[in-house]
């Protein structure tokens, strides 16, 4: 019920919008909203009505939001690379006027972003690197840190991936130094504290990792992104569990179980799934959403 409820208020929702006449930024911010929020098919829609009709940088920056919610699509149905991403990050490039320094900025971030996450065994971190570095220096260029903040920030996860740790920790430092020059974002800051998480967690030094994944899901769930907040839970939830904390684990686990359900993420029920089984409690009265082995 609850899930139709929300379907019928999102169709009544985007009728609405087609009626009225809104800004071209107050079309992206309601875009990325549902994009957090996990409502993918609807920012989906939003998104393709809008370029529809839209000038060249509006365009642009519509492909570069294309490319995220098709990325996060394959994300919850476990399809990454996802081949659409790919081409409305090209289409993007192809709208660069040669002197919008910044739009070339963005466009060399996105295929950072794309080449790290384009799935465990075809990751491409050569490619990532390249693209971030471009990015990297014209952010510089340009004197923008939340461009430098992203850009080193994708430095640290390719390090955190290659379990280079010190390194990891020392860009994510760097980045969230940068990120606050120029006034820190909440969910850029939910990300610093989650990846540092994983450096501990890595280390196995879980209650070390614990305050920061407390806090990334905080900030996640404070910005209303819904999507990476059930994330957050899977991840609090699995420290919690190797810190035999098993009762507070569950908490998160039926959180992230009824939001992976909500948006319809087989990886998130496939994640939290991983994590019941790791518990040392029968779950099947109090946790019905999922198996209890």
């Amino acid at each position: 019920m609850a899930m139709a409820l929300r379907r019928m208020f999102l169709g009544l929702f985007l009728f609405a919008w087609s009626l009225t006449a809104q800004s071209q930024s107050e079309a992206l911010d309601v875009i990325r909203d549902f994009r957090l929020q996990g409502l993918l098919e609807p920012a989906l829609q939003l998104a393709e009505e809008q370029l529809e009709n839209a000038d060249d940088a509006y365009a642009l920056q519509l492909h570069l939001e294309l490319a995220k919610i098709h990325d996060r699509t394959g994300l919850h149905n476990n399809t990454r690379p996802v081949a659409a991403a790919l081409q409305h990050i090209k289409a993007a490039e192809a709208l660069v006027e040669p002197l919008d320094e910044l739009a070339q900025a963005q466009v060399e971030l996105a295929y950072a972003e794309y080449y790290y996450r384009a799935g465990r065994q075809d990751r491409d971190f050569e490619q990532a690197t390249h693209y971030a570095s471009v990015a990297l220096e014209a952010f510089e260029e340009l004197e923008d840190a939340h461009g430098r903040a992203d850009a080193v920030h994708r430095f640290g996860l390719i390090s955190l991936q290659e379990r280079e740790l010190d390194k990891a920790l020392g860009l994510f430092e760097q980045s969230l130094y940068l990120d606050r020059l120029a006034g820190e974002r909440p969910l850029f800051r939910a990300d610093y504290e989650r990846h540092v998480g994983f450096v501990y967690a890595l280390r196995e030094e879980y209650a070390a990792a614990l305050p920061f994944f407390e806090r990334s899901l905080q900030y996640r769930e404070q910005a209303g992104a819904l999507d990476p907040a059930m994330f957050a839970a899977i991840s609090l939830a699995s420290v919690l569990i190797e810190l035999d904390r098993d009762e507070e684990a569950v908490a998160q686990l039926v959180f992230a179980a009824e939001v992976a359900a909500d948006i319809e993420s087989a990886t998130g029920r496939s994640r939290v799934q991983a994590n019941v089984d790791k518990l040392r409690i029968d779950l099947r009265e109090d946790f019905p959403l999922i198996e209890s082995r």
